[in-house]
């Protein structure tokens, strides 16, 4: 078995686990508000407006072969920029100020997102970062019409989904950019338990994050501004 097919029935465990996480059971139930949904895009922003730099992080050290997907994985970088201010509008699209946004910490589970993504690049395997990129990828596309469904019955307009909604459309594109990595990347057992522990700890932390965004909502807490955010 290749590691394409390792990594994409790994996907569906990841996933399986995925929307069985207390967030997503509530989503698909009807147990939200606008409210929260507002709340996860807000993580969403924080954490979006990290990724393109993350996925040049770890170019940075690609070295032999691995030079290849260089360019690719900056080309596909800077396709990112910009995610972030879809969130920032789908807030909008809702009512909601967000005049502040850019200037909030992120909360706690979201920054271990991306703590975890920064932690892994640097100190397993630059390689790691497939397993990321693999979960965010696959997600929207596999997974995201289901998840539009149950966002619409909550009441929110597909004016405030064009998050979601660009990556369903994006992703398929960046589904094909994942197999053109795993295939040229991924050599060795090594590189392979790296990429799948990672898609492992992408899934449960995104998870988190969502359910942290959630009770965010529920029991409301301070985490304060950074007096270093000038600008978007």
């Amino acid at each position: 078995m290749n590691y394409r097919t390792r990594l994409a029935n790994l996907f569906k465990e990841v996933s399986n686990d995925f929307n069985q996480s207390r967030a997503i059971k509530r989503l698909l139930n009807g147990d939200l508000r606008v409210e929260h949904y507002a709340s996860i895009l807000t993580e969403i922003f924080h954490y979006t407006r990290e990724d393109p730099q993350i996925q040049a992080e770890a170019a940075v050290h690609f070295h032999g072969s691995q030079r290849a997907m260089v360019g690719p994985f900056l080309k596909h970088a800077i396709s990112e920029v910009g995610h972030d201010q879809l969130a920032l509008r789908d807030l909008k699209a809702l009512g909601f100020d967000v005049s502040t946004t850019p200037r909030r910490h992120p909360l706690p589970s979201t920054v271990s997102l991306v703590a975890f993504t920064y932690f892994a690049i640097r100190h397993l395997d630059p390689l790691t970062y497939l397993g990321y990129l693999y979960f965010l990828e696959f997600a929207p596309t596999q997974h995201g019409e289901a998840y539009a469904q149950a966002l619409a019955k909550l009441g929110v307009p597909p004016s405030a989904m064009t998050f979601l909604k660009e990556h369903q459309e994006v992703d398929v594109g960046h589904n094909r950019l994942m197999d053109l990595y795993v295939d040229s990347l991924i050599k060795t057992e090594s590189h392979y338990a790296h990429v799948a522990y990672a898609l492992q700890v992408t899934g449960k932390l995104y998870a988190l994050m969502l359910e942290g965004a959630i009770d965010q909502v529920d029991n409301p807490r301070d985490f304060g501004m950074s007096p270093m955010e000038t600008s978007n």
